[in-house]
């Protein structure tokens, strides 16, 4: 997925914080914990067998009492793309290391036979990490 997107989405968030959330509660994960904050940043990574493109995806961390609960790293997707799919695993881990905290990832997705691909990826091992698809075009019908 180019850049753009994601720098979109996260221009979006620094906004309007709670736009995370409402991305978050279209999903089938667990219910967020309490909170009384959200930071939003932009995480990037370059992955060995890809050294020239650079990965960026958006994340937003959910405190309470100044105590970080849980982090939500976000992606848009167009069309399944398993390298973009190797980048999650590594943000995950990379993001619950830096943050001390559980992670999910949702993935935006255009279509469903995107948002399945996607969730064959979800997967990803017991790391308290999950990956979470979302179809977009089933977020506008609703709006």
């Amino acid at each position: 997925m180019s850049i753009e997107y994601n720098e979109l989405l996260a221009m979006l968030m620094e906004t309007r914080p709670e736009f995370a959330t409402e991305l978050y509660n279209f999903t089938d994960g667990p219910d967020l914990p309490d909170y009384d904050s959200i930071t939003v940043s932009r995480r990037t990574l370059t992955l060995p067998e890809q050294p020239g493109r650079l990965r960026v995806c958006v994340a937003a961390a959910y405190a309470m009492g100044g105590e970080r609960v849980v982090a939500v790293l976000f992606d848009a997707v167009l069309a399944p793309d398993p390298a973009q799919a190797e980048s999650w695993l590594q943000f995950m881990t990379d993001a619950q290391r830096a943050l001390s905290c559980m992670v999910a990832f949702v993935v935006l997705c255009r279509d469903a036979r995107t948002a399945r691909w996607a969730l064959t990826y979800s997967e990803v091992g017991d790391i308290g990490c999950y990956v979470l698809p979302v179809v977009i075009p089933s977020l506008l019908a609703s709006a």
